[in-house]
């Protein structure tokens, strides 16, 4: 049964754009019920991870966190662009603010670990914390490549990207994923992802700035592709909290 989901799988996520939301109670799944009235096992460890609840309130302060390479880094002014274009048009969510890096390590080192792949997402939620935001948008925007000379494998989502592969009709695909968290507690409320064809930008490239200006404009191309898809994500859990 698993492997025959396999390509369905594989489909929907070459499909292009998607997006998801929820806002369903983590005490209600850990206590689900069969038919028979009767409780659903459920292992310790698994009953722990679900001890979350939505608390979707807006408007509010919400941080927006981008990452390259596993690393937090600031929104370029395009970027920044993109995102108060979003705002403007739904004013009912509240503010958006840039989570600081200085911030976020700052309080990842009194924490005691690394600022690392692994905790960058605990680093975020603290740096957010401290700016005393109520949820953090992460987003990464970065690219597949079928080649591995072009400048395009140094922008590869390592994170909270899924393991995609160009088309075989897209040489270059840039990939955008976002994931939409609470800072006080972790839940994750939704995510959306979006693909784009970066071909066209990599018909030619060079060394140093040149290089560096390709891969901000993938950048840019694949982040207002994924826009859309962030809203529409947005609009989803607005409706969910006035509901």
């Amino acid at each position: 049964m698993r492997l025959s989901l396999i390509p369905l799988i594989l489909a929907s996520l070459l499909a292009g754009c998607s997006n998801t939301a929820r806002y369903s109670s983590g005490e209600a799944y850990a206590t689900a019920r069969d038919v028979m009235d009767l409780p659903l096992s459920i292992d310790a460890e698994i009953a722990k991870a679900t001890g979350v609840e939505p608390h979707l309130r807006f408007p509010a302060k919400i941080g927006v966190a981008r990452i390259v390479n596993g690393t937090l880094t600031l929104p370029s002014p395009e970027k920044v662009d993109l995102f108060a274009g979003l705002a403007e048009r739904h004013q009912a969510l509240g503010g958006f603010e840039a989570v600081s890096p200085l911030i976020a390590g700052m309080l990842t080192d009194e924490a005691g670990y690394r600022n690392d792949t692994v905790n960058v997402v605990r680093s975020i939620r603290l740096g957010a914390a401290r700016q005393h935001l109520d949820y953090v948008l992460i987003y990464e925007a970065g690219a597949r490549s079928r080649q591995s000379d072009t400048p395009f494998a140094l922008a590869d989502i390592p994170l909270i990207g899924a393991a995609l592969l160009p088309t075989r009709s897209i040489r270059v695909t840039g990939i955008g994923q976002a994931l939409f968290l609470d800072v006080r507690n972790g839940y994750a409320y939704g995510n959306a992802q979006a693909m784009t064809d970066l071909s066209g930008l990599a018909t030619s490239f060079g060394a140093g700035r040149q290089r560096d200006t390709l891969r901000d404009k993938a950048a840019i191309k694949v982040t207002a592709a994924l826009i859309p898809e962030i809203e529409a994500m947005l609009a989803k859990l607005l409706a969910a909290a006035r509901s």
